[in-house]
C-alpha cells in the first residue's frame, strides 16, 4: 500500500508577512486621513453657513406687517422698540425677545409676534382701551386693569375716577352703571370718587356735585335725576346732597339769590 504524502503548508517569510501587513494597513490610514478632512471640512461648511445665515447684510428682515386696531401706536413706535432685533438677520431674530420688547410699549395690551419666510415680520397687536382716569396718574382699560401711558394720545375725554387702590373694578363697574343711566337724562358724569369707608360722590360735566353716601347708589341718582330738569332750570346748583331714604337736599352757589 502507498502512503500518500500531504504537503505540510508552509509559513510566509518574515519579510513577505511585513509586506502583507503593509499593504493591508494603507487602505485603513488613508480612509482615516479622509475621514479626518471631510470631518475638518463639514465643520467648516457649518461655520460658514451659520455665519452667513445671521449676516443681516445677507438675509436681513426686509417687512415688517402690523395687524390690529392702531389708535394709540404709531409705526415709530413699533420701529424703536424693535431697533435691536432689527439689526439682526432672519434667522438670528429671536420672536420672545422681540415679543417683550413691544409688550414693554404703554399702549400694547396684548401682542404676537412670528416670522414668515424669506423676510417677514408679522406682528399682531392688541391695544389698550382706556375708559377712565384713575387716581390722576393713571388709566383704567375695560377689564378694570391699571395702566400708565401718554394721555396726550386720548382721542376723547374721559371721566376722572378715584379711589383706594384694589377696588379698581367695583369702581369702573359702578361708574359704567351710572353713565348709562344718565345717559339716559343728558347727564354725564366728570369725576366720581370712593372713599375709604365706600362713600360715593360725583362731579357731573356742569359741575354740580352729588354726594350718594354708601348705598342704593342707583336709585338715589335716579330719584335725583326725575327732578334735575327743573332744578337747573330754577336755581343755581352747587351740590346736591343724596343720603336719604326719601328725597334729598339742595346746596345753590353763593352768588344766587336762593341760597339754602
Amino acid at each position: 500500500m502507498g502512503v500518500e504524502k500531504t504537503q505540510a503548508t508552509q509559513k510566509p517569510k518574515m519579510p513577505e508577512l511585513r509586506q502583507q501587513i503593509e499593504q493591508a494597513g494603507w487602505p485603513f490610514w488613508a480612509g482615516l486621513v479622509f475621514f479626518f478632512w471631510v470631518l475638518i471640512g463639514s465643520l467648516w461648511l457649518i461655520e460658514y453657513v451659520s455665519e452667513w445665515l445671521v449676516d443681516e447684510n445677507r438675509l436681513p428682515v426686509k417687512q415688517i406687517v402690523v395687524q390690529g386696531q392702531q389708535d394709540y401706536l404709531t409705526k415709530q413706535d413699533v420701529l424703536q422698540a424693535l431697533e435691536l432685533q432689527m439689526s439682526q438677520s432672519f434667522f438670528a431674530l429671536n420672536v420672545d425677545k422681540a415679543q417683550q420688547q413691544l409688550e414693554a410699549l404703554d399702549w400694547i395690551y396684548s401682542v404676537s409676534v412670528r416670522k414668515e419666510w424669506p423676510n417677514r415680520l408679522k406682528i399682531y397687536i392688541t391695544e389698550q382701551n382706556p375708559q377712565v382716569h384713575w387716581n390722576g396718574d393713571f388709566l383704567l382699560n375695560e377689564y378694570g386693569d391699571v395702566f400708565q401711558a401718554d394721555t396726550d394720545r386720548l382721542q376723547r375725554e374721559l371721566a376722572w375716577l378715584f379711589g383706594p387702590e384694589g377696588d379698581e373694578n367695583q369702581v369702573l363697574e359702578t361708574y359704567q352703571k351710572l353713565s348709562e343711566l344718565m345717559a339716559l337724562y343728558h347727564v354725564t358724569i366728570n369725576e366720581m370718587s370712593l372713599s375709604e369707608r365706600h362713600a360715593l360722590q360725583i362731579t357731573l360735566k356742569d359741575g354740580v356735585k352729588l354726594n350718594l353716601g354708601r348705598e342704593d347708589w342707583l336709585n338715589r341718582s335716579q330719584r335725583f335725576l326725575q327732578h334735575y330738569p327743573q332744578l337747573k332750570r330754577a336755581h343755581n346748583l352747587d351740590y346736591v346732597d343724596l343720603r336719604y331714604d326719601t328725597g334729598f337736599a339742595v346746596g345753590l352757589k353763593q352768588n344766587n339769590e336762593d341760597q339754602s
